[in-house]
């Protein structure tokens, strides 16, 4: 095989690579399955009790284990979860107070809601439109658009 025979498959080769791996800086997202769960030091129960989450809450996934998750929180805090505590729908975290809630994705558009801070909505479509994301309440199934920069736990990349 010639030696540009040879350099053109290996480009092939790793584009198809690239093409089929999840890039390693694409950051998963699960959220809390049952109505309370507890958050570990470590990946056993044996360990210091964090803190207590609640349902529809998320933490993006660090390492899978077994039966346990070592997840960080909006904070940035590190701990462990069992993994029968969660689920893979998505859901979203207000980072602060007055998120308003769009029916479409525009600040000229109707304002549906206005919503509190680390209030956890049901990320409705993955897609990111000019900074804006399909969410939708979980009290009053509200569906709307409000801006990326004010929840945690969205990656598009």
């Amino acid at each position: 095989m010639s030696t540009k025979r040879y350099s053109n498959t290996f480009f092939l080769a790793i584009l198809l690579l690239f093409a089929f791996i999840k890039p390693v800086f694409s950051a998963e997202f699960i959220a809390v399955k049952t109505k309370k769960s507890i958050l570990y030091e470590g990946p056993s129960e044996s360990t210091s009790k964090e803190f207590i989450v609640t349902q529809s809450y998320p933490l993006q996934v660090l390492v899978k284990l077994k039966d346990w998750i070592k997840v960080r929180d909006h904070e940035g805090k590190i701990s462990w979860i069992k993994a029968k505590d969660i689920t893979r729908d998505r859901t979203v975290l207000t980072l602060k107070n007055n998120v308003i809630l769009f029916y479409k994705p525009s600040y000229s558009s109707v304002k549906l809601a206005d919503i509190s801070v680390n209030v956890a909505l049901r990320l409705v479509s993955p897609l990111n439109t000019d900074g804006w994301i399909e969410v939708k309440t979980l009290s009053q199934n509200i569906e709307g658009f409000i801006r990326v920069q004010d929840v945690w736990g969205f990656s598009d990349r």
